[in-house]
C-alpha cells in the first residue's frame, strides 16, 4: 500500500470520493465546453481522429468517476478496479498526446503546465486509489464471513 491517508489528513475513502467528483466535473466540463480545442488536442473538428478519442475518453471517465463514487461509498474492490484500469489507458493516453501537442502544435508554456498539472493530478490519484484497493482487498481477506 503507497498511502494510508490521501493529502495526509483525509481517509482513502473520503479520498477516493473527492478524486472521482474531481474527475467527473473535469470530465463533464470538458464535454459541455468542447469546441475545436480541447486541452490535449487542438483543432479537434480538423481531424475526425480527436474527436472520437476525446469523446471515448471523457464518456470512460464519466462512467468510471461514477463508479468509483459508488465503490468508495459501498467499499467495493470491482467499481475501484475499473477506475483504475480506465484511469492507467486515459494517463497512457494523455501523456502521448501530451508529447504529440508539444512536438506538432508548439503550443504555449501556460498550456504545457496546465497538461502537466493534469498528468500530475492522474498520477497522484491513482496511487491514492490503487491504496484504497489494496486496502480493500486486506480488509476482505481479514474478513472470513466475506464469500
Amino acid at each position: 500500500m503507497l498511502f494510508k491517508k490521501c493529502c495526509f489528513f483525509l481517509s482513502l475513502d473520503s479520498g477516493c470520493f473527492i478524486i472521482a467528483l474531481f474527475f467527473l466535473s473535469f470530465h463533464l466540463g470538458e464535454m459541455i465546453t468542447h469546441s475545436n480545442d480541447c486541452l490535449f488536442v487542438k483543432n479537434t473538428s480538423q481531424k475526425s481522429w480527436a474527436v472520437i478519442l476525446m469523446a471515448g475518453i471523457l464518456t470512460m471517465g464519466i462512467i468510471s468517476s461514477g463508479l468509483l463514487i459508488y465503490g468508495a461509498k459501498r467499499k467495493r474492490q470491482g467499481p475501484v478496479r475499473f477506475w483504475l484500469t480506465v484511469f492507467t489507458i486515459i494517463l497512457f493516453l494523455y501523456i502521448i498526446l501530451c508529447i504529440i501537442d508539444i512536438i506538432v502544435e508548439k503550443p504555449p508554456a501556460s498550456a504545457i503546465v496546465v497538461q502537466i498539472l493534469i498528468i500530475v493530478a492522474l498520477i497522484y490519484s491513482l496511487m491514492v486509489v490503487h491504496s484504497f484497493y489494496k486496502a480493500l482487498g486486506r480488509a476482505s481477506d481479514d474478513d472470513p464471513f466475506i464469500p
